[in-house]
């Protein structure tokens, strides 16, 4: 990372033509060069990234990756590296939206265009295009699959109490009970316990699996295990840590309803063999894949989706078809891709436009 920086440093700064060395053959300069930021060291922005280099890379394209510590100081930091450098385009998995608001104005400014992944950024004039998921609707259907196994007393573990996603998810799952006309109280704000037939106990796993398994034992400790009768655990890696804090205080977690989102390949096992009843194969690398598209419409001057929603399988024990979900780990991914086992064309009216955005 360090050596290809200073390679592209020369590159832009200097005006030096740039080529990799690579065994006995040279690399030509990309045609186009790419800053991408990644918010924090997460599996899940790690395995989007994987597969837009790899489409860059087809390509030609050049892609320098900054991986954060989940500060917004860095993300405004290193979106302005970017400018200097003067890159091609710009692609962000925001810290927050404020500063993805300073992002944006300052690309405009400088006349490059700037994307976005996963977290919905503001909706502000210098935006070029943003790929994610329907969190509202991810939580949904964890929430209807809950209330059809009639289950009412659920812990709820977002990734981060009050991010954008963490809460899309919860506010979900509450309104697939609301919608049922189910008494659901003030389940809708973060700490309070919901209504007759949905109660809620949050806690925030920080979207990894040791800070769940912590909220998971606390739990497991003061309701008791006959005192909850759900966890609804906001992606997989958390939904690992909720599994073993159950199975460490010597629980089933089969008696239980466990619902989550991410769908990764683990799940799908999980899934099979009854130990999480329901997931969402809600994945990365489709998300990164219409985010290249975009990119890539973008330098050709093609009109393209500039906001829109990658497509959601819920999955469960009983209509489980893991040859047609898709795959987080990149060869896979790739794999099935250009075997067209899933639909990736940004085009596809499968992929809705977002709404609330111009």
């Amino acid at each position: 990372m360090k050596r290809a920086l200073v390679l592209f440093l020369l590159f832009a700064v200097v005006g030096l033509p740039l080529v990799m060395a690579g065994g006995d053959q040279a690399v030509s300069a990309p045609t186009k060069t790419i800053g991408y930021y990644m918010d924090a060291a997460d599996d899940y922005y790690k395995a989007g990234f994987e597969v837009w280099n790899e489409l860059a890379r087809r390509e030609g394209w050049r892609v320098y990756d900054v991986v954060g510590q989940g500060t917004a100081a860095e993300q405004l930091n290193n979106v302005q590296n970017f400018i200097t450098q003067r890159v091609d385009a710009i692609v962000v998995v925001q810290n927050n939206p404020d500063t993805s608001r300073q992002c944006i104005n300052l690309a405009r400014q400088a006349n490059i265009p700037i994307f976005f992944l996963t977290h919905n950024p503001p909706n502000v004039p210098g935006l070029s295009g943003f790929s994610g998921y329907d969190w509202i609707l991810t939580g949904e259907y964890a929430g209807r699959s809950a209330l059809a196994h009639g289950k009412s007393r659920i812990i709820n573990i977002e990734g981060k109490l009050g991010q954008g996603t963490a809460s899309a998810q919860s506010d979900g799952f509450i309104k697939a009970y609301r919608d049922a006309g189910k008494d659901v109280g003030d389940a809708g704000v973060a700490g309070s316990r919901g209504g007759r037939d949905l109660q809620l106990w949050w806690g925030s796993g920080d979207w990894f699996a040791d800070p769940a398994k912590r909220v998971m034992q606390d739990y497991i400790t003061s309701l008791g295990p006959n005192g909850f009768d759900g966890a609804y655990v906001q992606n997989d890696e958390m939904m690992d840590g909720a599994i073993q804090a159950l199975q460490e205080a010597g629980l089933n977690p089969a008696n239980y309803w466990l619902g989550s989102s991410n769908g990764k390949e683990k799940s799908w096992r999980w899934v099979a063999d009854g130990w999480v009843t329901m997931d969402v194969n809600q994945t990365p690398t489709l998300e990164a894949d219409l985010g290249f598209q975009q990119v890539k419409a973008h330098f050709e001057g093609r009109p393209y989706k500039r906001f829109v929603y990658s497509n959601l399988i819920p999955f469960e024990r009983n209509n489980l078809d893991a040859s047609k979900l898709v795959p987080y780990e990149k060869n896979e991914y790739f794999r099935r891709r250009d075997a067209k086992i899933f639909e990736y064309d940004l085009a596809n009216p499968l992929f809705r436009v977002q709404p609330g955005y111009n």
